[in-house]
């Protein structure tokens, strides 16, 4: 497992950790993983109190896999995270009615700032929370309880963790907060 990203309840207080908890880390294992969703990464969400964390030895140098077939595309190079509240709008996941009112304005924008709607309607960066940027049609998750789960983080291959996720793609994580052991699952997006 390498350690993708890990954020401070006091640095994003739009996420809303659970009770006792105030960070949240995501690593995942960056061996091909075939029978996986789409043959992507695969992630493990952990969420720890800050004084548990620091009561443990700093990890001074990420770790990298010794053996196996690991892709390159999923290794994170080591940054600092600058979280930054955007306001965003669905794109693939307008519903159809609105999408149809919604399309001569969209059209009108398009031309305006020369862009292709989803460039200017969400933030296309790894973030935390609102809309997946879909590449592919929206595939939200249900938990096994059958509750529609919630957008929690996307990483992406834009610059900012110096990653090549497939063809500049996405992992979407998801979480489940009606069931109370918060379950979570990812998607890969590319």
């Amino acid at each position: 497992m390498v350690p993708v990203v890990q954020l401070f309840a006091r640095d994003v207080p739009e996420l809303a950790f659970p009770d006792g908890m105030d960070v949240l880390q995501l690593v995942w294992c960056p061996l091909i993983h075939p029978l996986d969703h789409a043959a992507a990464a695969l992630p493990k969400l952990y969420w720890r109190s800050e004084a548990d964390v620091l009561a443990t030895e700093v990890l001074r140098n990420s770790p990298a896999p010794q053996e196996g077939e690991y892709e390159e595309d999923f290794m994170p190079q080591p940054c600092a995270v600058s979280p930054t509240t955007a306001v965003e709008y669905p794109n693939w996941d307008l519903p159809p009615g609105l999408r149809q009112t919604l399309q001569p304005r969209i059209e009108e924008l398009e031309r305006h700032f020369d862009l292709e709607y989803t460039r200017f309607a969400g933030a296309l960066q790894s973030k935390v929370g609102v809309y997946p940027a879909w590449n592919q049609p929206p595939d939200w998750p249900d938990c096994e309880r059958g509750h529609r789960m919630e957008h929690l983080l996307s990483i992406t291959a834009e610059e900012d963790l110096d990653m090549d996720i497939g063809d500049m793609g996405s992992i979407y994580i998801f979480l489940c907060r009606q069931c109370s052991h918060l379950p979570y699952t990812h998607r890969y997006d590319c």
